[in-house]
């Protein structure tokens, strides 16, 4: 009956594993009879589909049937494993996959446990019964028993011992009459195990059970599982002892390739992830608290595998991950360091002991892969300069990059390491494998071919921006951004004051967040960028702005007021971003004249996607009456011949040019300014048809000097701070915009 109820098996499964089994043993079974068995065993394998739970279930199944028709050879269960890796387990997820195995093995174990269990305890009724009633038959048993008989007297002294057990204890069984059982104890023997001996020759308990190992003259091992029961005479006390030896080498190398298997990569040989998790957690359970021991852990990650896969094929790049495992077994060997590979092309070395720990790197920082590494901006915690704390990184580097030939040709190679510390890293072996990892994406991050400490300021700043990063789209269904505007005026109008006239105001976002109080866009608009949530927040933005614009009044002399939203780069690579902008028009009402994108000049050079410039997009936005102004001018790269074709309505120089417009207080003659780069710009704009305003006039001065060099508007604190959407009739209705908080 099968364990469970999954899909129907492989079609060709039956016939595979009905080969593998008979190959693997010779159990009298038809062709017909071996693929009808081999048929309900995929059938029962396939309920591994059901899930962890059912995977085991139906591996104990399988292993006690192989048992049960009896493949008791431990090929059976090999040839099994083999065959369901080939044609089962890749269609399973690992947990199944791992699970059916294990239970296989488990059941397979068991079930042979037992049916040796129930031979042993025949063969010593069958002792019991021929000493006690026929010598003859006793002997027929005692000499014709597979397995190894041993018969002591009350004082531990060997009487008997069969063939078997002789070829076992590596002697002749003539040799061994009369020698002591405590004679045969090595060091190695386990304590409990000759503790029940001395209880069984003593009365105080009837069976012992147990496993060691003889060693033959040639040095090889013999493992035996032996069962022994006490034979008490009439007098109530211990006449014979007798043991029964089974040979359980095979099954033993067995289970140990199988623990090999487990705990190795089958690539390189090296100890795998879950080998190397074993003994960060042996080493951390065996800090002493007062004077815990660092714990180092290095992640190792080639640079540019993949490449190497695309280009010389899958081959050529296992060849090379072997070559790598060669090279760091090297490099860590001579410390006695555990390197092992975590999957794919990464690797990791632990370091156990204070001076090793020493040798991978002290401090954070990074240093660069180029034969000498830098140890600029890196210290140890006394503050003195590191001298060997960088040498393990140093050769690793070096022993990666050395040229190697793959495929009939040089092939030169870099790696990027990170290293965490224990107790810097925490105490879990999670803690410190999660700050490994992260400090080996700083390392490649920042160029590749280098190392990298782990910083824990650094990882908290980054802790702390994930968790804003993955709270914004939450931010935004529960309300908690809000819209400030910023007036843009006109630095013309009659003086110096509150005459100048309010011509628009830039939107500018901002998050109540509820534990760390109001956040800035610089805080939280970079990270909705790189995770993608920059599309949703700017459609928010723009139809927030929108909505509310269209309530504002003209201004006192007639003329409306204009309301400006930015625009990220992923926005006007989306290709709905044209639609979204007349849905907002459309639903607020507000007039298309009225409303500026305010478009990094990165976002206007990029290309854009599908073969769509982004000058197509911004041409149909103009086409609608949108103005369209390129933010922050000056401060990327430019092509002329690109920008005079845009529909821009104006260019925003940055700040930075405008704070060096004017020389320092105290300042010589000949003190370098930004006049005549702010004076071009502005000639630039005025010649293809654009307004320019300048971006952060903090003075007086800096507004006189732009409006002398030919500037149209300003914005900055000058003016006014960015403002509640209430206070904005205030500043249209004519009351003066300056120094306003």
């Amino acid at each position: 009956m099968s364990p469970g109820a999954g899909g129907p098996p492989p079609e060709d499964l039956p016939a595979a594993w009905a080969r593998v089994l008979a190959q693997a043993s010779s159990v009298p079974m038809t062709a017909g009879q071996a693929l009808a068995f081999a048929s309900t065993l995929s059938d029962w394998a396939a309920d591994a589909h059901g899930g962890r739970e059912a995977a085991r279930k139906a591996g104990l199944a399988i292993g006690t049937a192989l048992i049960d028709t009896h493949h008791t050879h431990p090929e059976s269960l090999a040839s099994s494993i083999t065959v369901l890796a080939e044609h089962l387990l890749p269609d399973l997820d690992r947990t199944s996959a791992t699970a059916l195995c294990a239970g296989l093995a488990a059941g397979y174990a068991e079930a042979l446990r037992e049916r040796t269990r129930g031979e042993q305890e025949a063969i010593r009724n069958a002792v019991l019964t021929a000493h006690r009633t026929s010598e003859a038959r006793f002997r027929a048993v005692f000499r014709s028993a597979p397995l190894g008989i041993g018969i002591a007297d009350a004082e531990g002294r060997m009487l008997e011992v069969n063939e078997p057990l002789a070829r076992m204890m590596g002697q002749d069984a003539r040799s061994v009459r009369g020698v002591e059982v405590r004679d045969l104890r090595l060091p190695t023997d386990p304590p409990e195990y000759w503790e029940q001996y001395e209880a069984l020759l003593t009365g105080r308990r009837r069976q012992m059970s147990g496993e060691k190992y003889f060693t033959l003259p040639d040095g090889e091992l013999v493992w035996v599982k032996m069962r022994a029961s006490s034979v008490v005479g009439e007098d109530g006390k211990v006449a014979l002892l007798i043991g029964v030896f089974e040979d359980v080498t095979e099954r033993r190398q067995f289970n140990e390739r199988l623990r090999h298997q487990a705990n190795h990569d089958p690539l390189t040989g090296l100890p795998n992830r879950a080998q190397l998790q074993d003994r960060l957690t042996t080493l951390l359970e065996g800090q002493d608290g007062a004077k815990p021991v660092p714990i180092g852990l290095c992640f190792l990650d080639i640079d540019g595998f993949k490449g190497v896969n695309d280009t010389l094929g899958h081959d050529a790049g296992d060849r090379l991950l072997i070559e790598m495992a060669e090279r760091l077994r090297e490099v860590a060997a001579p410390y006695g360091h555990l390197v092992a590979r975590m999957g794919g092309d990464e690797f990791a070395i632990l370091l156990g002991d204070a001076a090793s720990t020493t040798d991978a790197a002290s401090g954070g920082g990074v240093g660069q892969g180029n034969g000498v590494l830098s140890t600029k901006g890196v210290e140890s915690d006394s503050g003195e300069k590191p001298c060997s704390d960088t040498r393990l990184a140093a050769r690793v580097l070096e022993a990666v990059r050395r040229p190697l030939w793959l495929e009939g040709r040089e092939l030169s190679v870099t790696a990027s390491m990170g290293i965490a510390r224990c107790p810097v890293a925490g105490s879990a072996p999670t803690e410190l494998l999660r700050a490994a990892d992260i400090t080996l994406y700083w390392a490649k991050s920042g160029g590749r071919d280098r190392w990298a400490v782990f910083d824990p300021e650094r990882d908290a700043r980054e802790v702390e921006r994930h968790a804003l990063s993955q709270a914004l789209p939450t931010a935004l269904e529960r309300g908690e951004l809000f819209v400030e505007y910023q007036p843009i005026v006109e630095l013309g109008g009659g003086g110096y004051g509150h005459e100048r006239a309010v011509r628009s105001f830039e939107a500018l976002v901002r998050w109540n967040h509820p534990e760390r109080g109001l956040l800035g866009p610089s805080q939280f608009v970079p990270l909705a960028e790189e995770s993608g949530t920059i599309v949703a927040l700017g459609r928010w933005v723009l139809r927030r702005a929108t909505a509310e614009a269209a309530l504002w009044p003209a201004g006192p002399d007639g003329e409306a007021v204009s309301v400006s939203v930015n625009v990220a780069v992923p926005q006007v690579r989306d290709p709905g971003f044209v639609h979204e902008v007349r849905e907002a028009l459309e639903s607020s009402g507000l007039a298309p004249e009225r409303l500026i994108l305010e478009i990094t000049e990165s976002a206007v050079m990029d290309p854009g996607e599908g073969g769509l410039p982004a000058v197509d997009r911004l041409r149909a936005l103009a086409d609608l009456g949108v103005r369209i102004a390129i933010d922050d001018f000056g401060t990327g790269y430019s092509n002329l011949n690109y920008l005079r074709r845009l529909p821009a309505h104006a260019l925003k120089i940055d700040s930075s040019f405008v704070k060096g417009l004017l020389p320092a207080s105290g300042a010589g003659p000949g003190a370098p300014s930004e006049e005549p780069i702010v004076t071009s710009m502005i000639t630039l704009a005025h010649a293809y048809g654009m307004s320019l305003t300048a971006e952060g006039v903090e003075t007086e001065a800096q507004a006189r000097k732009l409006l002398e060099l030919g500037a149209d508007t300003g914005q900055g604190y000058y003016f006014s701070r960015p403002v509640p959407a209430e206070r904005v009739l205030m500043l249209i209705a004519g009351g003066s915009p300056q120094h306003r908080a």
